[in-house]
């Protein structure tokens, strides 16, 4: 499994972007990315999700999957379910790691 993740927007619009690839990951890992984006039913979310309206310096992500079998990509912002937070919350962590902050 691909996952490509974008942050954008905020007050001071500095995104982070980290490309995660399940086959290059520690088996752990890859389980809890693997169990995360099932968990938020990724493949069944609209391709927008939150709130219509941007919101001045609110952060907006993307999300796009990919496995052989299958490919989505989701735009966020606004109100999400908790598991779509926590998938988030794993993937802006991952980019922070890469990033160094």
């Amino acid at each position: 499994m691909k996952v490509e993740f974008t942050r954008s927007g905020g007050f001071a619009n500095i995104p982070i972007t980290v490309t995660l690839d399940t086959a290059s990951m520690p088996p752990a890992a890859a389980n809890e990315l693997e169990a995360k984006v099932a968990a938020a039913d990724f493949f069944n979310l609209p391709s927008t999700v939150g709130g219509n309206e941007r919101l001045r310096d609110a952060h907006q992500y993307t999300i796009a999957v990919t496995t052989p079998e299958r490919q989505h990509r989701v735009v966020l912002s606004g109100e999400i379910s908790p598991d779509v937070q926590s998938l988030l919350d794993t993937l802006v962590r991952a980019a922070r790691a890469v990033r160094g902050a």
